[in-house]
């Protein structure tokens, strides 16, 4: 395989980054599909990030449900702000737009989650997720890259290397990266160096205790697996992302059917109980 132009890395890599502003918080996060809505005006932009970049905006309150007759508990999600940056001579950055973006779906155990930005244009920069089964034949010592917005600062690149795999974290797997990353890069990407695809979302930096201080260390950083994005897409009912072959529209209408579903089995359950 032929190594990428520079052009294809800022295209596939640095182009897709965006910056995360949620309530206190400041992350990163990577454009995965853009699609115009259903009047073919507005376009929706599908950004993912981590969960705790945007926990600040989710709250569960008991609200009134017509259906049920009763109080039950409901999400109760913030709006997020999303900044695009626009470049010159491939690599200067000369702006950013700031757009509002919703939390489509959200997963605190997985620590990903889905905005949707509804934005007058379109966008070309998407990041693409790397195969399936290619994801699960990535080896220690491949050339990687991190792209996030480190420190609140427009997309950084770094470069290092897969280093491990099968690392549990609060019972969750992820790898281990080189590539530096530091505070503010949760959400953004880690892109495999020869073919320019995500193959994951940095999540996670080692810290070094030491008395009442504490050293990141930044080579030492754990990134959640494709696998699991693809998991979290698929069970949130979002896979058209990646493009599985359904339709936006189809996804809509199963998360559609699989919500009225879920209110009847909890009137059912309350019929019982009396």
């Amino acid at each position: 395989m032929a190594e990428l132009t520079l052009r294809e890395r800022h295209e596939r890599c640095l182009y897709p980054a965006v910056r995360v502003r949620a309530d206190k918080a400041l992350g990163s996060g990577t454009i995965l599909h853009v699609e115009p809505d259903a009047e073919g005006e507005i376009y929706d932009w599908y950004v993912l990030t981590n969960e705790h970049v945007v926990d600040g905006l989710i709250s569960v309150e008991k609200r009134w449900n017509s259906l049920l007759r009763k109080e039950i508990k409901t999400d109760i999600l913030g709006t997020a702000t999303i900044e695009a940056f626009t470049y010159a001579y491939m690599s200067r950055t000369v702006g950013a737009s700031s757009y509002q973006a919703e939390i489509a779906a959200y997963d605190k155990d997985e620590d990903l989650a889905l905005l949707v930005a509804h934005v007058p244009n379109p966008y070309e920069y998407v990041a693409r997720l790397i195969p399936r089964e290619d994801g699960r034949r990535l080896l220690a010592f491949e050339d990687v890259w991190n792209v996030g917005c480190g420190l609140g600062e427009k997309p950084v690149v770094t470069g290092g290397f897969l280093s491990g795999f099968g690392y549990e974290i609060e019972r969750k797997d992820y790898m281990q990266v080189t590539a530096p990353s530091i505070f503010g890069n949760s959400g953004g990407a880690t892109f495999l160096a020869r073919t320019g695809e995500m193959i994951g979302v940095p999540a996670r930096i080692s810290v070094n205790q030491l008395g009442f201080s504490a050293d990141a260390i930044t080579h030492m950083g754990f990134s959640i697996t494709a696998e699991r994005i693809y998991k979290f897409l698929e069970e949130q009912v979002y896979d058209f992302v990646y493009g599985s072959g359904r339709s936006a529209q189809e996804c809509a209408e199963e998360r559609e059917r699989r919500r009225e579903a879920d209110l009847r089995r909890r009137a059912e359950h309350d019929e019982d109980e009396e």
